[in-house]
């Protein structure tokens, strides 16, 4: 398999990417927040004029609610420059390698943890937070067939 594409900054998807990576992490934080409300509401109920409940019920909610895009955020303002001039990536059988105008990264398949497949695109886990994002719409018919029975027949990395 030998796949080269030009990937253009996408700004969007390089948010859904991050909310992608980060959902374990925070949906933790969601259920915390959700074990925060019923802890503040059982309080309130047991004695209202506990401020510890009303803490316990305005941190749950911020968890619930906020901490999510707080975080993505955040994370989209931490990126480099160097990747809003978009970056091209080639697709081999040994490597994905993306290279920016000041930048590159090469990772063997031999450290595949696992593909998921999504309509726009195939996310590539090398580990528990490091995903190579691989855009469907820039690879012709041709290119997304070869790609995906490439994936198929690939073996994640032992754990």
């Amino acid at each position: 398999m030998q796949i080269s594409i030009w990937v253009p900054y996408d700004e969007k998807q390089l948010r859904r990417t991050l909310q992608f990576v980060l959902r374990p992490q925070l949906n933790s934080i969601r259920i915390l927040g959700g074990g925060l409300i019923v802890l503040g509401l059982a309080l309130v109920a047991l004695e209202p004029s506990t401020s510890l409940a009303y803490v316990a019920l305005v941190l749950g909610l911020l968890f619930v609610v906020a901490i999510a895009p707080i975080t993505v955020a955040q994370s989209m303002r931490m990126q480099s420059n160097v990747i809003r001039d978009g970056f091209h990536m080639t697709l081999d059988d040994e490597w994905v390698t993306l290279t920016y105008p000041l930048a590159e990264s090469r990772f063997r398949w031999s450290g595949l943890g696992r593909v998921i497949e999504t309509p726009e695109v195939w996310y590539i886990m090398f580990g528990k937070i490091q995903a190579i994002m691989i855009p469907k719409d820039p690879m012709t018919e041709e290119q997304r067939a070869a790609f995906a029975a490439f994936v198929n027949g690939l073996h994640p990395a032992s754990k």
